[in-house]
Order: C-alpha cells, then structure tokens, then sequence
C-alpha cells in the first residue's frame, strides 16, 4: 500500500464531480481508467510483424499458393 498527500479541495472536487463515495474511490477509478487508456495496444502493423528468427522455408510457405482442388467450373 502506497501513501499519498492529496490536496483537500482537489479530491473533494473530484469526488462530487466524479460522483464517488470517497477518495480511496476516486483514486482508484482514476488510475484504472488512466492505465486503461494509455496501454498500447499493437497496431495492425506490428500484430502482422514476423519473427526474425522464422526459418525461411517457414517464410517461403506464407506465400505459396495452395493449389484449387476439387472445383469444377462448368462454362
């Protein structure tokens, strides 16, 4: 457990605008909400991103076609 001096007039402030029970609440909600919106998520780019150490006949196989079987196209 971590003990912090807040600013009395602040955190009375926070907590009637925040709508919260107390300031153990108020802190709580707020940091969970800072640390929610600030955690990076991975962009499209870097969820894609290949493994430098991937062998390259694993790589080769990502873009190998597979071959179309059993379709039948009837003109």
């Amino acid at each position: 457990m971590t003990t912090i001096t807040l600013d009395e007039k602040v955190i009375n402030e926070i907590i009637a605008v925040g709508h919260y029970r107390n300031a153990q609440e108020a802190v709580i909600n707020i940091l969970t909400d800072y640390v929610r919106q600030h955690k990076q998520e991975l962009s499209l780019f870097d969820q894609l991103r290949l493994n430098a150490d991937a062998a390259d006949d694993q790589l080769a196989a990502l873009f190998e076609r597979n071959r179309d079987t059993g379709r039948n196209i009837e003109l």
